[in-house]
């Protein structure tokens, strides 16, 4: 049957360095971007370990446990569950077991710990199933950083840290895709935060700053979200007028600074090759299916596919809502996307 696992976490960069920890040891993960959307998602599957971050908009980790656990629907109510955060915010080894909890582990996850969480609390009968020895492998050697060397130019980037943190340079690249890809729309959602004082949602957001700054290894800018989130928690109103607008600033540059990740300008186009009818619908339509599977290695090959062919300005447009909703995770905008170039050919 394999392993099956759900993952509820807010921020798409920490789901994706996760779900590709969980991938090298063999284990299939479903994902869930909220509490309501765990819920939901915990009452159409049964998995065989949950796990759920502790700090989110809305509802936080034990919010969710509950959902999850009293849904009448839910078919989780008795699976184990492990709660995911970061060393400040954990509030004691107690605190998370009186909630149901069976552990926690401390965010970016360190892979031996989490191959150890899998035998430890996933059900017997399934236990064989995990990746044997994967824990003690080195990551693999590749070239997945070839053509990156100008990344070097960010001296306050550390590409070594960012590599051991994702466990290999594939998912390295891919989490730092995913953050210069989010930078608009998450830059947006803490400066409205902090203009309407939603202190409880700017804190929330700041603090999947921090995480996803550290993991893809930006350690200055996550320290300085991780004191901004310390004054969001302490009421700290001063500290956060004083600081908001230069962390505002500061990560927004690696939009630019990380540009060259996009690739996909239009003086870039030009010297591409055009792309033909068939594959063009080939490729919506396989995003479609594959965004509906929620399968993050085929939506990913298709997007790469697409951005090697130079599209006509329709197309591109729809191209372009893909990468925006892929750069959330957000798999139903994904579809959407595709099923619009579908009714373009077909009405």
């Amino acid at each position: 049957m394999g392993v099956k696992v759900l993952v509820v976490d807010d921020s798409s960069v920490e789901r994706h360095y996760f779900l590709g920890l969980l991938a090298k040891l063999g284990v299939e993960a479903a994902e869930a971007v909220s509490c309501e959307d765990g819920a939901e998602k915990a009452c159409a599957e049964k998995f065989d370990l949950l796990f759920i971050d502790y700090f989110m908009p809305d509802a936080d980790g034990v919010h969710t446990l509950k959902e999850i656990r009293t849904n009448s629907g839910s078919m989780n109510a008795s699976v184990p569950a492990v709660a995911l955060g970061t060393a400040d915010e954990m509030l004691g080894d107690d605190f998370f077991f009186h909630q149901g909890f069976v552990n926690y582990l401390e965010k970016p996850v360190r892979f031996d710990l989490l191959h150890a969480a899998l035998l430890l609390y996933l059900p017997e009968e399934k236990r064989g199933e995990i990746g044997s020895g994967a824990a003690e492998q080195e990551p693999e050697k590749s070239s997945a950083l070839a053509g990156l060397e100008w990344l070097s130019e960010i001296p306050e980037l550390s590409v070594e840290e960012g590599v051991k943190n994702c466990g290999t340079e594939e998912g390295f690249t891919s989490a730092l895709n995913i953050f210069y890809n989010s930078i608009p729309n998450m830059s947006d959602e803490i400066q409205g935060y902090y203009e309407s004082g939603d202190r409880k949602n700017y804190t929330i957001k700041v603090h999947a700053l921090k995480s996803s700054a550290r993991i893809i290894g930006l350690a200055d800018l996550s320290e300085l979200a991780r004191k901004l989130e310390a004054a969001g928690d302490g009421g700290d109103l001063d500290f956060i007028n004083e600081n908001t607008a230069h962390l505002l600033e500061w990560y927004r540059s690696y939009h630019d600074k990380l540009s060259r990740l996009g690739g996909d300008s239009e003086k870039d186009d030009t010297d591409k090759p055009p792309a033909d009818a068939e594959f063009l619908e080939d490729a919506f339509s396989s995003l479609e299916e594959f965004a509906g599977q929620m399968d993050f290695d085929m939506v990913d090959t298709v997007i790469e596919s697409l951005g090697e062919y130079r599209l006509e300005p329709e197309d591109k447009e729809i191209f372009d809502e893909v990468n925006a909703a892929y750069a959330n995770l957000d798999w139903n905008g994904i579809a959407v996307a595709a099923r619009k170039y579908m009714a373009k050919l077909y009405g």
